[in-house]
Parts: C-alpha cells; structure tokens; sequence
C-alpha cells in the first residue's frame, strides 16, 4: 500500500483502502479468480446478493433422508449424511460481491455459505469509502 494508504478491511473477497479497490473477481467456491486493482473514485455501485438452491436443497434433502432410511450399509447411511450436509449447504446461501465501475460491470466473486460476514465486511467497508468520497 503507498503511503498515506489506510486499509479498511482486507479478506477474501479484497481489500478496501482509501484510495482504491483490490477485488477478487471471478472469484468461486474452490477459489480462483484474478485480482483487479481498482481507483475508488472509477467505482459505481456495489452489490451483495445472497443466492439459495431450494429446489436443489429440497432433492438433496429427500435424497438423503430416503438413504439413511433405507441404510442397509454404513456406505448408505455415510451418502445419505453426505447429501443431507450439502441440502444445508443450498438452503443456507452463498454470499455473491459485484463490484461495478464507470467502464464496465466486473465478475462477481462468489463465496462459500460461511463466509457470508466477510462479504458484509467488504461490501460495508467499500460503501462507507464510496460514500465518503461523494460528500
């Protein structure tokens, strides 16, 4: 960071400091991704959405309640935890950030469920800073 840089919040979807934007995009669940170093004052909007797969929870539910009913092995019974962890998993959501700027839309970068109070921190933190600039 360069001098008379203050760094707000710094976790896996970026880092939010006053004078720019360093983000994640195309970021998913196995990480990946490329980093962009963005001036804040090129930054539009941000966003954070929460995405859920009920109907996909809801097969994986049954799925594994229906193995673990019908567990005649400790492999049924292991398969029938398994997709019951991921129906959870689709019901609880995964936090999504899009970071727009003046030029184009970005990739968005896609966490995993628990990490739903990091993508708070960043999408706060870039607010609170975008916010700032325009007062």
């Amino acid at each position: 960071m360069g001098a008379g840089e203050e760094t707000f919040v710094s976790n896996a979807f970026g880092t939010v400091t006053s004078r720019r934007v360093i983000y994640h995009a195309a970021r998913g669940w196995l990480g990946g991704g490329a980093r962009e170093d963005i001036p804040l004052n090129h930054v539009t909007s941000v966003r954070l959405e929460i995405s859920r797969s009920v109907l996909l929870g809801i097969l994986l539910l049954l799925i594994g309640l229906s193995l673990l009913g019908a567990a005649t092995t400790a492999g049924n019974a292991l398969l029938g935890l398994l997709s019951i962890v991921c129906a959870i998993l689709a019901f609880w959501g995964s936090p999504t950030v899009a970071v727009n700027t003046a030029g184009q839309d970005r990739q968005a970068a896609r966490g995993t469920p628990w990490q739903r109070g990091e993508a708070n921190a960043f999408v706060e933190a870039l607010r609170s800073q975008l916010f700032k600039e325009q007062n």
